[in-house]
């Protein structure tokens, strides 16, 4: 029976270990004391059990690019008129000082309870011999684990009103936390030995859902922007021309895509670093990749002169007079025409105008063209094709390598406005698209990217390319579009 007293004796220290380190609470103590002796000392105590790895209100990590430490210590929302510390810290060394309003602008430190707000002191631009900060003093850095001190000087002011000297004095604090030292990762990229290791430096949960990629993240990121700025770039180079002369070809890029009106990049394979956005969904690496980026471009070619006269029925007069101030409007605003084309198009309008008048809403259609690319398409609305003209559709093999593209023509709307002709390509696994319903009703072909079970959650299985437009620039969109660099984007299935 002796041994298994011991083993008893042994699960009980084991028990009582493990509670101990369940039971574990970080805390911060500062107390502020007033350079008037007239005034009392205040005190914060702010507490807070082992934090999650995930928890923006508690994280802290050495950044492996640059040495960097990045430290954020706050109170969950919703916290009222207890103490609550505020500390933010993105500094390399363990010793430096801190005023509010020139240091680091990473960096800042205050604490608050229901009257009274403690901070570093603020910078004496008029008198620098009399500025002395807040120091801090790293005591021990690491994944699981937080001690820092505070001393020098800070400053109080009254949360309740406005009090624009404060009041200086001194501050003492230590603060010791612990967190989950454990660190969520990324996939792989295939074919590159990266480190797949989140180490975030931003992790912000609750407002925005976002978070710093993993090294594999960025050199996937590197990757993809760098093949959808190659295979569209010959637009640049073979079709515009960067001219307001009637029949010219102008390139824009579109507001909230990437910007890919610059130089192609050649980065190494593997490369991480330098990336035009850093930051990544918070479960990203949980799910395929998908581009946090929107990829596209608008091709706008001038119009020629328009030509407006009137019709002998003033009703209809009054009404083409209308639609057609209101397109050209939007045609300027979009820079589709220039202001002395809008001017003598307008002025025209207004003096005579025939039936021969063109028609500015089908104007619009055929000189505009917008190319979107979506990688990794993970729903319908990207890869179902609103019909333009549901007589006027096929599924077609053209292009070298795609699974399909769907076309479907340019079509008269009944409200008299038109639909542009809409080209979708397929580069991946799909199902075979069947005639159905898209949106709020709309006819559609329906279609359905197809993900292996167990893929690379870093890996491009899929790609829809969607341009809508004129079809003669379509034609021209295609001819000088290097498709053979998105398909490279491809893992095989």
């Amino acid at each position: 029976m002796q041994p298994v007293k011991k083993i008893f004796f042994l699960s009980i220290i084991f028990f009582s270990c493990a509670n101990s380190t369940q039971a574990q609470v970080g805390n911060i103590t500062a107390t502020f004391t007033p350079n008037d002796i007239a005034s009392k000392p205040v005190t914060f105590k702010f507490s807070k059990p082992v934090f999650k790895f995930n928890n923006s209100h508690g994280y802290w990590v050495t950044s492996p690019r640059n040495g960097s430490r990045h430290l954020t210590i706050q109170p969950e929302q919703g916290y009222g008129n207890t103490d609550a510390a505020f500390i933010a810290i993105s500094e390399s060394t363990n010793d430096f000082e801190l005023y509010t309003g020139t240091s680091n602008d990473s960096t800042s430190i205050d604490f608050s309870n229901a009257i009274y707000t403690v901070a570093a002191p603020k910078y004496d631009v008029q008198n620098k011999t009399a500025n002395k900060p807040m120091k801090v003093h790293i005591v021990s850095f690491t994944p699981a684990e937080i001690i820092f001190t505070l001393s020098g000087q800070a400053e109080r002011l009254k949360r309740e009103g406005y009090d624009a000297k404060g009041e200086k004095g001194t501050i003492n604090a230590t603060a010791h936390f612990y967190r989950e030292p454990k660190y969520d990762k990324s996939d792989l990229l295939p074919g590159c030995n990266c480190d797949a290791t989140i180490y975030a430096n931003v992790f912000d949960e609750d407002n925005g859902m976002v978070r710093t990629a993993s090294d594999c993240e960025n050199a996937l990121n590197n990757k993809v922007f760098d093949a959808v700025q190659k295979s569209l770039s010959p637009l640049f180079s073979n079709v515009s021309n960067n001219s307001n002369t009637a029949g010219a070809i102008n390139i824009s890029m579109i507001a909230g895509h990437a910007n890919i009106d610059v130089p192609a990049y050649d980065r190494p394979y593997c490369s991480s670093t330098n990336y035009h956005n850093s930051l990544t969904g918070v479960y990203a690496q949980k799910k395929y990749f998908t581009s946090d980026d929107k990829y596209g471009v608008r091709m706008i070619r001038i119009p020629a002169e328009l030509n407006t006269t009137a019709s002998e029925d003033a009703q209809a007069n009054t009404k083409k007079q209308t639609a057609i101030m209101d397109s050209l409007y939007k045609q300027v605003a979009a820079k589709k025409i220039t202001m002395e084309q809008y001017t003598k198009a307008a002025t025209s309008i207004m003096t005579s105008m025939s039936s021969g008048s063109p028609d500015i809403k089908k104007l619009e259609v055929e000189n505009n063209l917008y190319i979107y690319v979506y990688l990794n398409p993970d729903n319908t609305t990207l890869t179902d094709v609103k019909l333009a003209d549901k007589n006027n559709t096929a599924v077609q093999h053209k292009i070298k390598g795609a699974a399909f593209e769907i076309f479907s023509g340019q079509v008269k709307d009944t409200d008299d406005s038109w639909l542009a002709n809409r080209y979708n390509i397929y580069f991946g696994k799909y199902t075979t698209p069947v005639a159905g319903k898209a949106g709020a009703g709309f006819d559609a072909l329906n279609t359905k990217a197809i993900y292996p079970v167990n893929g690379n959650k870093l890996s491009v299985y899929n790609i829809v390319i969607k341009i809508e437009g004129g079809r003669d620039l379509i034609d021209k969109a295609i001819a000088n579009i290097n498709f053979d660099v998105l398909q490279s984007l491809i893992s095989k299935q």
